[in-house]
């Protein structure tokens, strides 16, 4: 065999390997190259969205009063040459104008495409936060004003209810649409309202509903709020919005809002109007507290960095007794971390709230709670001196009785010695932790918290840990609440927030142990 017939030989063999090799990743390598293209397309449309089209269409394509919304399935299956052309060309009839250059817009045919592109296959929370990083941010949860027009021809439509039916539609427009809408649609905060079921309503079991609130849900009792004829002001509304609304009488969304996200004073500004509209409902005034925690405190505002802040919000409360929902998914960062500082900007006069997260939230069990709804301050577990029996039960050194010994309540390592539980009014105002386990020893939890500092836990006797099997591992994150005793805490309840296990010690302010 001469060197050629080797050479062709190599080459056809070359030639058997290569080409099916090519043939099998030639799909893929189309289809990579068809998403670059798409994502191209969608990442140099986000900026043209951005800029002309979120004030009327919302930074996240939800759409604002009569303008429709762009993120829907219906545009998403929507033919693409209709599409193109409705962008092109606008509709007739409506505000939407045509954006293509023959119609006298801004754009040629490649950047409609990209707009079609980002229509069809766009993620409208990236390009909401991507509109909210350059400075245009939503409204801040829809408040929208009214129309003094609207209010009067609300009242005509009655002329028995109709002041009512109008002072309703304000009050709504003013305290509702957070949580149940613009157009009572309703939301991951609150349920639809303008539905025949809620208009078939008794008018009693509504007023109830809003003046004292729905246990375990967002909806706050508004008794404090507002006043009874306020509330049955807006019960009328609820109950003849569809006639109202029949009457071309709706609501409109406030439009996006351009913020200097490089000043720090236009990011407190922001940080207070979403604090008005978002939170005062929960946490009054200034933070002063109400149904959720005093945020304005020395206690909650030195025990949570920035971080922790911005992590409850996003999330929602951590606590099993927590009714505070997610805003992760309705706030941006660029939102979130306005809210931040605006309530950061509090701790240097923050004062001294002797009970921070309230009695409604968990602060402190009932037997601790005086008539007035605050905590008993009687700091440490023990009693004020020796041999005290069920009034102190300690040698005024606050820790409980098994603390050393690892019995259970009522017996000893002598025998059968009964020893009396500490009495629980003897216990300190409850305190809450958040971090991630360092050390366990027996039954001694050690939590780093997010500053760096330690809290050493007490979770019950060593022969309660062992029996119930409580399962912690060093580097579980860890939520936990209790009181404080000398030199450690006494544990209520712990989250394992790495398995999502809860373990509840106490209840009614008892020992599980003990009962």
């Amino acid at each position: 065999m001469n060197k050629y017939n080797v050479i062709s030989f190599f080459g056809f063999l070359a030639l058997v390997v290569i080409f099916p090799i090519y043939a099998w990743y030639e799909p893929t390598q189309r289809a990579d190259a068809q998403d670059n293209l798409q994502n191209q397309y969608v990442t140099d449309a986000s900026v043209v969205y951005i800029e002309n089209c979120a004030v009327c269409h919302g930074i996240e394509g939800e759409g604002i009063g009569a303008t429709p919304a762009l993120n829907s399935a219906g545009l998403q299956s929507m033919d693409y040459e209709e599409l193109f052309k409705v962008i092109a060309r606008g509709r007739y009839g409506t505000a939407m104008t045509g954006w293509h250059e023959d119609e006298g817009g801004l754009y040629n045919d490649y950047q409609i495409q990209q707009l079609v592109a980002l229509i069809r296959y766009g993620d409208w929370t990236q390009i909401g936060e991507l509109a909210a990083s350059q400075g245009l941010i939503p409204p801040t949860l829809p408040i929208p004003s009214v129309d003094p027009e609207m209010v009067a021809q609300i009242i005509e439509m009655s002329a028995e209810s109709g002041f009512a039916w109008a002072e309703g539609f304000q009050l709504y427009a003013t305290n509702c649409t957070v949580c149940h809408g613009i157009e009572g649609e309703g939301s991951d905060l609150g349920v639809p309202l303008n539905t025949a079921d809620i208009q078939s309503r008794d008018a009693d079991e509504l007023m109830r509903i809003i003046s004292e609130g729905v246990s375990g849900t967002a909806m706050v009792p508004w008794h404090n709020v507002l006043t009874p004829d306020e509330i049955a002001s807006i019960v009328e509304f609820l109950q003849h919005w569809d006639e109202i609304k029949a009457e071309g009488v709706v609501l409109t969304p406030p439009e996006p809002v351009w913020v200097d996200v490089d000043d720090p004073e236009s990011m407190l500004e922001l940080g207070e109007r979403i604090f008005s509209t978002t939170c005062v409902a929960c946490h009054g005034e200034d933070g002063s507290g109400g149904t959720g925690p005093a945020l304005n405190s020395q206690q909650i505002l030195t025990a949570n960095t920035d971080q922790q802040l911005y992590d409850t919000i996003v999330n929602g409360g951590w606590r099993p007794s927590s009714t505070m929902p997610s805003f992760g998914d309705r706030l941006t960062s660029v939102e979130i971390e306005a809210l931040v500082s605006y309530i950061r900007a509090w701790e240097p006069t923050a004062p001294f709230v002797e009970n921070p997260r309230g009695t409604e939230q968990g602060g402190g069990p009932p037997w601790l709670r005086t008539e007035d709804g605050t905590t008993t301050t009687t700091p440490g577990g023990g009693g004020q001196g020796q041999g005290q029996g069920n009034q102190g039960g300690g040698n005024g050194q606050g820790g409980p009785p098994w603390r050393d010994s690892g019995s259970p309540p009522g017996q000893s390592n002598q025998g059968n010695t009964t020893t009396e539980t500490p009495a629980a009014a003897e216990q300190g105002p409850t305190i809450a932790v958040q971090g991630t386990v360092v050390a366990i020893e027996n039954n001694l939890l050690t939590v780093q918290v997010a500053d760096g500092s330690q809290v050493e836990a007490m979770l019950g006797p060593p022969w309660f840990w062992s029996e119930q099997g409580i399962a912690i591992n060093v580097g579980d994150a860890v939520s936990l609440e209790g009181f404080e005793s000398t030199d450690h805490m006494e544990v209520n309840w712990i989250t394992n927030q790495t398995s999502g296990e809860t373990k509840f010690l106490r209840e009614n302010g008892q020992p599980v142990w003990t009962q």
